[in-house]
């Protein structure tokens, strides 16, 4: 029986238990995305000599700031719900999500956040259309996912603003595994 269980009916409170422990996973993938990208700018530091600041830098801090910020948001402001098993696989993936894309240059890293933020934009909005359709819905938790989902509208549109030339065939390519990935990552992290 989820958390949830003791303020909302049983039906309703699955539902709203599967879908905290997504975008809890979710959150948590976030934040090691831009942790990903920073190791890969320091090991890109290492190896490239600039004559002027990397400006994915500042967007990377700016946005792990934020992504904190909505992972705060589920561990101290939402109600309490059992956390996916799987978090440790969300990790790996979002660091590697983050490092690879950036070692392979800005426009791909800028690409991937597009991708991953276009993802998470549709998904908010499925969650809260469907959390709005129960017996007993949860306003507290769809007034914060909508906060959190205009944010990633807004990384979003900043990411595709940023990049400098059109997604290649091997970006796109880049683009559906991500958000396959991220879909299954979300069906997933509900079961387990």
């Amino acid at each position: 029986m989820p958390f949830y269980s003791k303020v909302l009916e049983t039906s309703c409170a699955k539902h709203v238990d599967k879908e905290l422990r997504a975008s809890h996973a979710g959150e948590t993938g976030a934040v090691w995305i831009y942790r990903g990208a920073l190791c890969a700018e320091f090991l890109l530091s290492l190896f490239i000599i600039r004559n002027r600041p990397s400006k994915t830098k500042p967007f990377i801090h700016e946005h792990l700031r934020t992504e904190k910020s909505h992972l705060a948001i589920f561990e101290h402001e939402m109600p309490v719900f059992r956390g996916s098993f799987l978090l440790p696989a969300w990790i790996a993936a979002g660091f590697v999500t983050g490092l690879l894309p950036r070692l392979l240059g800005h426009n791909w890293f800028f690409y991937t956040i597009y991708c991953v933020e276009q993802f998470v934009d549709k998904h908010y909005e499925k969650q809260c259309s469907s959390m709005i359709m129960l017996s007993e819905p949860p306003s507290n938790v769809i007034n914060r996912f909508k906060e959190c989902q205009i944010d990633e509208q807004h990384h979003r549109d900043e990411a595709l603003s940023l990049m400098t030339e059109q997604p290649t065939l091997l970006m796109t390519l880049w683009g559906k595994l991500v958000g396959s990935g991220s879909s299954l990552a979300v069906a997933m992290a509900k079961l387990i």
